[in-house]
């Protein structure tokens, strides 16, 4: 596993970068997207839309092509099939992401979550023990999810165009 990973990121990047810097900005994408993978499967369910939100929320924040941001998403795939539990994951983007950086991964589980329409108390409990994981505030939770409804034009309950 981690030779792929090596490898798809040796392969893409300006080889004068110190290889620490290099190989953890690949960790933190993969973390943040295994993270934003296992929400769209918290549902049992495999959404294209989901996996759109996903695709899309990974190469806006971390500039990468479309088709590095494909790699990125699959190798995050197989590895949050063999992680134990999501501790891994956020453990590491505690440990390097400021607060606003970790307010996006939470806006990322939001924008994942509300994708499809149909949000479910298990994808609810998920972002809030993710949140509770990176150190996030209820209010900054709270703060997120509103954000992303106004972004995508929904409310828990459906369109907010339905209550104007």
């Amino acid at each position: 596993m981690i030779e792929a990973i090596k490898s798809f990121f040796a392969d893409r990047m300006d080889p004068s970068r110190e290889s620490g810097n290099v190989d953890l900005n690949h960790r933190l994408q993969l973390a943040t997207a295994a993270l934003l993978i296992e929400m769209a499967q918290e549902d049992s369910e495999r959404h294209s839309v989901e996996f759109q939100a996903i695709h899309d929320g990974i190469q806006e924040t971390f500039d990468l092509t479309p088709e590095e941001t494909v790699e990125v998403i699959e190798l995050a795939d197989r590895e949050a099939h063999e992680a134990t539990d999501h501790f891994e994951f956020t453990s590491l983007i505690n440990e390097n992401f400021d607060h606003q950086q970790k307010l996006r991964v939470v806006e990322l589980l939001w924008r994942v979550c509300l994708s499809d329409r149909d949000m479910n108390r298990y994808e609810e409990q998920l972002v809030r023990k993710i949140a509770g994981l990176l150190e996030i505030e209820h209010r900054d939770y709270i703060a997120a999810k509103l954000k992303v409804q106004r972004d995508m034009g929904t409310s828990y309950y459906g369109d907010l165009d339905d209550y104007e």
